[in-house]
């Protein structure tokens, strides 16, 4: 039997490092859901790039919903480079980046703090520039991350985001789910694609991934790793906006992997599977081979879906002839300007 790469080997390590954020920082929680609380931001915006802005994605998505707070994701080169005069005095800039070493990342955060925006960053260096630069800092506490691939990582940024938000909206329920996600994420990454599914997508010259609502973020999130580690080009699509052209390719040769999403997934999906074959369109927990994970909490069940596809990951690289831990081009920190 094949070994386990180091990519996924850092994945498993993730409900024991969940374990420990939830244990810890409950009072850098407390006070800034309470400053939240108090003087509620104006309007929210995300700083982020990579698979940090899926995450980014995934907060405004809650934010919105959670807190009614419009919510976007602001390209740092609108600062680094076009220098606009950015109005976002009483704002919340959430910064989020792993490493907290991307130069955009930071030199961005910098500026919103500057001309008064609320800032907070999320990062699993506590001591990286971008902790340094923002007003407040929430820690992955994934422990070190030697593998290209962000698993462990944005596991826990996803729990960060919405450990947050149920502290801010004061989401009781929320919060108690949150306290069973370890076992939860290990029952998710118990779960293997069956053996039909991976040989389709190991011939597939492209594919597509599609969901909506929170888990658009988890799709945007998959599609990317399909790319830098499996070789796969895909893309992915709110399933409603799938409807307006893309779906003309759907086809074998370009199958899609649709994520369902309770109360988010609705009439667009079943047209897709009315009109789709069943070997071009795989849904998850539908398909045969595509075990769905236990549902926990409509907020949290995004990322048991990310948990579960980390394995398959793993399966799906090495049939397309890919090394999960080598990547081509690619390095742990990508820095932009």
């Amino acid at each position: 039997m094949t070994a386990p790469s180091h990519m996924l080997q850092e994945a498993l390590e993730a409900p024991a490092r969940l374990e420990t954020l939830l244990a810890a920082d409950a009072g850098l929680y407390a006070a800034l859901a309470t400053q939240l609380s108090a003087a509620p931001p104006k309007f929210a915006f995300t700083i982020a790039r990579g698979t940090s802005n899926h995450a980014a994605s995934f907060a405004a998505s809650l934010i919105q919903r959670h807190l009614g707070r419009i919510t976007a994701s602001l390209a740092p080169s609108l600062w680094t480079r076009a220098r606009a005069e950015l109005e976002v005095e009483g704002a919340l800039a959430l910064a989020i980046s792993q490493s907290g070493s991307g130069p955009d990342v930071v030199e961005t955060t910098a500026m919103a703090r500057d001309r008064g925006a609320r800032t907070v960053a999320i990062v699993n260096d506590a001591g990286s520039p971008l902790a340094a630069v923002a007003e407040h800092v929430l820690p992955c506490h994934a422990g070190e991350e030697t593998g290209i691939a962000a698993t462990k990582t944005m596991l826990a940024t996803l729990v960060v985001v919405a450990r947050l938000v149920a502290r801010w909206a004061g989401d009781e329920g929320l919060e108690a789910a949150l306290g069973r996600m370890p076992d939860a994420v290990r029952r998710a990454q118990s779960l293997r694609w069956g053996p039909a599914l991976v040989a389709h997508l190991a011939e597939a010259p492209a594919c597509f991934v599609i969901s909506r609502g929170p888990n658009l973020a988890i799709a945007q999130e998959i599609a990317l790793k399909l790319q830098e580690l499996a070789g796969l080009p895909a893309l992915a699509f709110s399933s409603a906006e799938f409807q307006h052209g893309p779906k003309a390719l759907l086809s074998r040769q370009h199958p899609a992997l649709l994520l369902p999403a309770a109360g988010w997934v609705g009439a667009e999906a079943d047209r897709l599977w009315d009109e789709a074959q069943p070997a071009q369109l795989a849904c998850i927990g539908t398909t045969p081979g595509l075990e769905a994970p236990e549902p926990l909490h409509p907020d949290l069940d995004p990322i048991l879906g990310l948990a579960a596809f980390h394995p398959a990951l793993d399966a799906l690289a090495r049939a397309r002839g890919h090394d999960p831990d080598r990547p081509p081009k690619l390095s742990k920190v990508t820095r932009t300007l």
